[in-house]
């Protein structure tokens, strides 16, 4: 149980448009954060925001099994207490019905095909691909350091060279929360992660 109340991130007078990605398609979705109705063009530009686990998780008016909010693991729900989803990380007690994620969004059959988006309820997929690692020296330990704060890692693997790695959740709710935590941030420098399922 949650002991204190959870923490606005950001001041709602402080977001602006600026915070949304360069306008690539004609519907911008708060949800998905992205644009749709033109091309598929991703473009990685860094958050201003970014999750504390430790400082932002708290009590608010969700239920027992409510979501996860989607903009508390991206660092930046203003609403606090008064949010109708969960701001904490998930937990192995959770249960999310096989056609939704964490947060409480539809599943599809099919993944996309460049692997972004909520994923497939046909298959388990507890893996993320993280490509954009800057960092050369003691990967494994930084990117433990940055994701296991989201849940518990079952393994790591970096394709050295490649400037990327898979890593492996115990969880597929703790693989979901770290995937919208972690694209587009940085771990020590200042590249900007991509971050998708694997399958």
């Amino acid at each position: 149980m949650l002991k204190r109340p959870a923490r606005l991130q950001v001041d709602p007078e402080t977001i602006t448009d600026d915070d949304k990605p360069p306008q690539t398609g004609t519907v911008f979705n708060i949800w998905y954060l992205k644009w749709s109705g033109g091309d598929n063009t991703r473009n990685l530009i860094k958050l201003k925001f970014r999750v504390n686990i430790k400082n932002d998780t708290g009590y608010t008016k969700a239920g027992t099994n409510s979501p996860i909010c989607l903009f508390f693991a991206r660092g930046c729900c203003y609403q606090g207490r008064k949010c109708n989803y969960a701001h904490r990380i998930p937990t192995d007690l959770d249960y999310y019905p096989p056609t939704q994620d964490c947060f409480g969004r539809d599943k599809t059959a099919d993944y996309k095909d460049d692997m972004t988006g909520v994923g497939s309820f046909n298959k388990i997929n507890r893996t993320l691909y993280v490509a954009g690692i800057h960092t050369t020296k003691n990967v494994e330990l930084v990117l433990t350091r940055h994701f296991e704060e989201f849940g518990a890692i079952e393994k790591i693997n970096v394709l050295h060279g490649k400037a990327c790695a898979f890593i492996t959740y115990k969880l597929e709710s703790a693989a979901q929360f770290a995937k919208e935590a972690m694209l587009n941030q940085s771990l020590d420098h200042e590249e900007i992660l991509d971050v998708s399922n694997d399958s």
